[in-house]
């Protein structure tokens, strides 16, 4: 009879859960999750207990079952369009992948646990509810609809006020293409863009001065410690990552970070990796605000969910094992070393003016060294090619006698038209400046002189690279897995692990400031054809971006981090490469849940 009852319930409840999803999507997950919290105790004795094996591999099957789903739905789904917070035209088979993406990603982060037998599922159960709760929630037509507003039309304010700022000292450069009050010969990066860091450090050294953030975040800690279980000071610190930095967020725990246990080490730096600070927020903003409707409110989102996110997934990559000093709650204590309102507006000044400087210095050599190994890269491929017999900077034609050094020859596509500037002219061949990237035999051309056509023809014939690799094509053939994951169709997935890579690799400054290029000009593929994002993976992307989870920022948390705690210093060092890794899952994450809701 025990058998017949788990039968009839689980018929009655995947009745249940098709009709939810027939009549609301969300109406689906919200009796999901209710279901868990109601029966988490039970869920964790099934998991702990003499069924745990079969209870993983039903689970494997059914995530293989979503991606079945998801990949016809991703293969065949149009181009998706949504608008300020969701649209329920998106395909039910991407929002199932994007479900399935949360216990990939869970999974992932299983694999490289230091200790599985230790894992307490509380705190990994309870974070991922909080994150698709917050989300539910906040990208609700209703409360969501509101907040957007509300947080998009505060950031624009809070930048016109920067604007000003700017525009004092820098005068029309401060000012980007298109407005009047500029010089119209584009945005200039460093004059507009980046002083938005100084004067977002400013106000929230004032806010935090005042106490309005310390506010703030004793209330999200307080939801996470009583639901996760969580130790005091690892979640305040979480809390705080949601608004400042990877350094300063551990200030507001700075009395228990020397006693701090190696797991909550761990949980800390996640926190740091998994969100964004307030300034830099500020800067990419100012990057996706033509292209993302809204995009400030997906950031501020995207920050918020990171929390809970981070401390499920580091508590199931480093397990608690030792006892914490600081097991419940934790009041809140931040050193005030500013006498008033004026010197922490100061303060805050200085501190975000070596914060530009250090981001510009971060770019003039992030960028170059990617225009390096590129190089390298590119050459590699020539010499390779060369040896197998195809040149990728020759281009074969009947005749070469009325053709110069410095001409212009324009071979047509099937696409688009390839330019190509003549550098050597042989006798049946022509060596050209640019790679050739895709094979073309006897086809079209012309010939341009100063921009005049001097003939057309037929016959030109070229041969692209044998193999030609850059970063970025690197990065999209390893991340596009996880892309698709997170609920990006199959033919953008490879744009979107592109930034994910580039984020990992170069930083997040770097990624968000490609994404708006993709999104302004679209992704050109060697064939020619130009792939443009849809919004939805767009705004996916976005929120899996949110967060410093790279390798320059490993450096920056164990000498923060450690100058609090000087004997921990070992510890970080040996962690942070995990603790890495594991922030940019609880930001990848993050994107599963905006591609589930929108």
């Amino acid at each position: 009879m025990k058998k017949f009852r788990f039968l009839f319930y689980g018929v009655f409840l995947s009745v249940v859960f098709v009709f939810l999803a027939k009549v609301n999507f969300y109406l689906l997950f919200a009796a999901i999750f209710l279901l868990f919290i109601l029966f988490y105790n039970r869920i964790v004795q099934v998991l702990e207990g003499k069924w745990k094996k079969v209870i993983f591999y039903a689970g494997i099957l059914i995530i293989t079952v979503f991606f079945l789903a998801g990949f016809l739905n991703s293969v065949y789904a149009s181009q998706i369009k949504i608008g300020t917070v969701q649209r329920l035209s998106t395909p039910f088979g991407l929002r199932i992948l994007s479900f399935s993406g949360i216990f990939v990603l869970l999974f992932i982060a299983w694999l490289f646990s230091v200790d599985r037998k230790a894992i307490n599922w509380r705190p990994v159960i309870w974070g991922v509810v909080l994150q698709v709760l917050l989300g539910l929630v906040v990208l609700s037509e209703t409360l969501g609809s509101f907040f957007f507003f509300f947080v998009d039309n505060l950031v624009k304010i809070l930048l016109s006020f920067s604007e000003e700022g700017a525009a004092f000292v820098f005068g029309k450069l401060a000012y980007g293409a298109g407005d009047p009050r500029g010089l119209g010969q584009g945005t200039f990066f460093f004059f507009s863009v980046l002083p938005t860091i100084v004067f977002f450090s400013s106000l929230m050294t004032v806010l935090y001065h005042l106490g309005v953030m310390q506010f703030v975040i004793n209330i999200i800690a307080k939801i996470m410690i009583k639901t996760m279980k969580t130790s005091g000071a690892e979640t305040l610190s979480a809390a705080a990552n949601i608004f400042v930095g990877q350094t300063e967020a551990p200030l507001v725990v700075k009395p228990f970070v020397k006693n701090m246990t190696t797991s909550e080490l761990h949980a800390v730096m996640t926190g740091g990796f998994a969100t964004v600070a307030g300034g830099v927020m500020a800067a990419y903003v100012m990057f996706l605000k033509n292209y993302i409707p809204n995009i400030a409110g997906h950031l501020v989102v995207a920050s918020i969910m990171s929390a809970p996110a981070a401390l499920a997934v580091s508590k199931l990559m480093f397990p608690e094992k030792e006892h914490s000093q600081t097991a419940g709650d934790t009041k809140i204590v931040v050193e005030k070393p500013d006498s008033n309102v004026v010197e922490a507006a100061a303060r805050g000044a200085s501190e975000g003016m070596t914060l530009l400087l250090n981001v510009a210095a971060m770019l003039i050599a992030f960028v170059g060294l990617v225009a390096m190994v590129n190089w390298g890269l590119e050459k590699g491929s020539v010499g390779l090619s060369k040896i197998f017999g195809k040149n990728p900077y020759k281009i074969f034609i009947t005749s070469t006698e009325r053709i110069q050094q410095g001409d212009v020859i324009v071979v047509n596509g099937e696409n688009k038209n390839f330019n190509f500037t003549v550098k050597k002219v042989l006798k049946n061949c022509l060596i050209v400046k640019e790679m050739i990237k895709k094979d073309f035999k006897d086809a079209e051309y012309s010939l341009k002189r100063e921009g005049n056509v001097i003939f057309s023809s037929k016959g030109a014939t070229g041969r692209k690279p044998l193999i030609f690799l850059n970063l970025s094509i690197i990065f999209g053939i390893i991340f596009a897995p996880i892309s698709w994951f997170m609920g990006v169709p199959w033919k953008e997935a490879a744009i979107v692990g592109r930034l994910l890579g580039e984020k990992l690799v170069l930083t997040e400054f770097i990624a968000y400031m490609n994404l708006a290029d993709i999104l302004k000009n679209g992704y050109e593929l060697a064939s020619g054809v130009v792939v443009h994002l849809s919004q939805r993976s767009a705004v996916i992307a976005s929120y899996a971006l949110c967060g410093f989870a790279n390798f320059a920022s490993i450096g920056i948390q164990i000498g923060g981090i450690g100058g609090l705690a000087p004997n921990k210093r070992s510890t970080l060092a040996k962690i942070g490469l995990r603790a890495m890794f594991a922030g940019a899952i609880a930001a990848c994450m993050t994107g599963t849940i905006a591609g589930i809701i929108l």
